[in-house]
């Protein structure tokens, strides 16, 4: 099983955006709930990407019910 570098590393960059945006919406005074939750897919859409650019075939599809 060979890791498939440039897709994890696209992967990792992408979770840190959406985590960065996450952050941003979330210290929103009120938050911004849809923006919010939107990051957070994002967040677990770029996980699963990165687990399975490294070779996990059993990871997840989705990790937070829509």
């Amino acid at each position: 099983m060979r890791a498939n570098m440039p897709d994890a590393q696209q992967a990792l960059a992408d979770y840190d955006e959406a985590r960065a945006d996450y952050m941003k919406f979330l210290s929103m005074a009120p938050p911004d709930d849809k923006a919010v939750n939107a990051a957070m897919v994002a967040m677990d859409e770029a996980h699963t990407r990165f687990k399975q650019a490294m070779g996990d075939h059993d990871a997840p599809t989705h990790l937070r019910p829509l």
